[in-house]
């Protein structure tokens, strides 16, 4: 059994590991960690977003649609390189959930979901061979976390006035993977990991509702 099929459990602990330390919200050095990690993810997503549009360019899989979803990657390197640090990067972003707390901020039920079952996600549609459509998957994720860890990272700057647009994005993403995985279900001869389409259904499905409430929360309501 890989680490990763346990990965929730371990972001239980994780979690619980931190919660009795008391925050700091005004420490210095703590704010100085919390901006370079999100620097850090900001830059990571574009590295790896160019990554797996590079990989997947060189396999031939923009030539049409049913090639993008269904085409294998046939274990092209720089597509498999940039998948597993994908995976790995969903380690990194548990960082997001520390930071949180030493912040002095409550961790939502949105935080604890999406961050416990990200790296499970991920693995099963990279385990033994990349899903065909994993560039919808990786690539939409990595399109909106470029800007939205510099937002993180400089909340006053100048991506603040599109704070309600990131959030729209992440909505959106996960809607257009829902409607990526129902219709690669519905095709004849479109092979994926055994388990990846199935996840992806139920916890993208989790992830729009979860950020849906969120949204309607921190915007509609206040602007009514």
């Amino acid at each position: 059994m890989s680490i990763h099929l346990l990965s929730p459990l371990i972001y239980i602990f994780f979690v619980k590991s931190f919660v009795l330390i008391p925050p700091c919200p005004d420490l210095k050095l703590m704010k100085s960690c919390r901006k370079i990690h999100n620097i850090s993810l900001s830059v990571l997503s574009f590295l790896m977003l160019v990554g797996i549009t590079f990989g997947t360019y060189s396999v031939g899989k923009f030539k049409s649609l049913n090639d993008l979803l269904c085409l294998s990657y046939d274990n092209n390197l720089i597509s498999y390189i940039s998948a597993y640090i994908f995976l790995y990067s969903k380690y990194l972003e548990w960082g997001d959930t520390l930071f949180l707390h030493l912040s002095g901020k409550p961790i939502s039920m949105l935080q604890y979901t999406h961050h416990m079952s990200t790296a499970f996600l991920v693995y099963l549609n990279v385990h033994n061979s990349i899903s065909p459509f994993f560039f919808i998957f990786q690539g939409l994720n990595c399109f909106v976390h470029i800007p939205m860890y510099w937002y993180f990272a400089f909340p006053k700057g100048v991506l603040k006035k599109y704070k309600k647009i990131i959030t729209q994005s992440q909505i959106f993403q996960h809607m257009f993977c829902i409607l990526t995985i129902l219709y690669t279900k519905s095709l004849n001869n479109c092979q994926q990991n055994k388990y990846g389409l199935e996840a992806g259904l139920f916890l993208y499905s989790m992830y729009m509702f979860f950020f849906s409430v969120f949204y309607l929360k921190s915007y509609l309501k206040k602007e009514n």
